[in-house]
């Protein structure tokens, strides 16, 4: 019989529409579901500057960090399942959106298929994923290539704590 080993994964969550807050939270309840013993690590809520067309809301954006027994291709069906169950609707990329769940890294496996790509592409340019995953783990490096996530902040995102900025709840409502 063979004997599956736990995986380490990393998931990027984000939001725009909606309660964002909610959303998350409900995102992080959902993957505790494929956590090995509903551990999930998690960045603080970052807040970030929309990326897409026309005039868009900020983004609620997290990192979570979870040991699985699943397959990369499992995950990506739940992922896609749960943002369903939190009700994303099917907008063209980049545009707003009620829940977004992203398998970023999965163990040291390099996946390239047509639906599921990891390490997720263009995680080293964003500064929405490097900021939380560097509040998560500040010595980060790509499992895959050994890239260092301070060395890519530092080379392509120079204004990212101008687009990325620790949200607090007491903070947003105040404004």
């Amino acid at each position: 019989m063979t004997e599956i080993s736990p995986v380490v994964a990393y998931a990027a969550l984000g939001t725009n529409l909606g309660d964002r807050p909610q959303a998350l939270c409900r995102a992080r309840n959902w993957i505790q579901r494929i956590a090995l013993e509903g551990k999930l690590e998690e960045s603080r809520i970052f807040e970030t500057v929309p990326v897409g067309p026309g005039v868009q809301e900020c983004h609620l954006n997290q990192i979570v960090r979870f040991q699985t027994l699943l397959s990369p291709e499992q995950i990506l069906r739940f992922f896609k399942e749960v943002e369903l169950w939190l009700g994303r609707r099917s907008r063209p990329r980049l545009h707003p959106r009620e829940i977004d769940i992203d398998l970023l890294f999965y163990g040291e496996t390099d996946i390239n298929l047509p639906e599921l790509r990891v390490p997720h592409p263009g995680w080293a340019a964003r500064s929405f994923v490097l900021v939380p995953l560097l509040d998560l783990d500040p010595d980060f490096h790509c499992p895959v290539t050994g890239i260092s996530a301070r060395a890519c902040l530092e080379e392509h995102c120079p204004h990212a704590f101008e687009e990325a900025w620790a949200w607090s709840p007491e903070v947003a409502l105040a404004v």
